[in-house]
């Protein structure tokens, strides 16, 4: 049984005014960037570049707490689609086949996550990028920007309403949050215990 109630004037008219204002060169963008998102070979080489960059900085905290907070948005979106059943966006309106439920969006909230939980355990935990704004700002820009990006072209395909996308945010924000927290707590508690071992020696 479908839930009612979800047809709204803000993803309705939204979405209308992205299909009568598509452009070629902004479609392959989009699906450019959800094939990045959705292939496994690019999936695959995105994990092998992102382990290279862990291992080189040995940002071990920064990747826990991105990695603990894709697999719970991933975990929470799942369990979501499948409370609230809400359909895609109809064919009329979307430019891509799509599959399952749509509300919340789950790359929304993946990317959400992990720009949370980096934008939060990085400048913590690497003395590189604590030490310069310039960094932090641009570090933050850059993966704000990449979230952003991934969201607006979700619905410029018609894969997701905006409102799946803004909710996706959210969560997403709320999870990389909390990872970002239990990874900084670990780091709290070994500095803590450190002085303590020394003494003891």
């Amino acid at each position: 049984m479908k839930p009612q109630g979800w047809d709204n004037p803000v993803d309705t008219g939204t979405m209308r005014f992205v299909v009568e204002h598509r452009a070629d060169w902004a479609t392959a963008l989009a699906k450019a960037v959800m094939w990045v998102g959705t292939t496994p070979a690019a999936l695959a080489a995105g994990v092998l570049v992102a382990a290279v960059v862990v291992v080189t900085l040995r940002a071990w905290r920064p990747a826990a707490a991105a990695g603990g907070a894709l697999v719970a948005a991933a975990v929470v979106a799942a369990v979501l689609k499948a409370v609230f059943q809400r359909p895609r966006p109809p064919a009329d309106l979307a430019i891509v086949a799509t599959g399952g439920f749509s509300f919340p969006s789950t790359q929304a909230m993946e990317t959400a996550a992990i720009t949370v939980a980096l934008i939060l355990t990085v400048p913590v935990t690497m003395d590189a990028v604590s030490r310069s704004a310039a960094v932090r700002r641009v570090g933050a820009s850059v993966l704000a920007g990449a979230t952003a990006l991934v969201g607006a072209c979700m619905v410029y395909l018609g894969a997701h309403w905006p409102t799946d996308v803004l909710a996706g945010w959210v969560l997403g924000a709320v999870i990389g949050g909390l990872s970002s927290r239990a990874a900084l707590r670990t780091l709290r508690t070994s500095r803590t215990t450190e002085p303590q071992n020394a003494t003891m020696r």
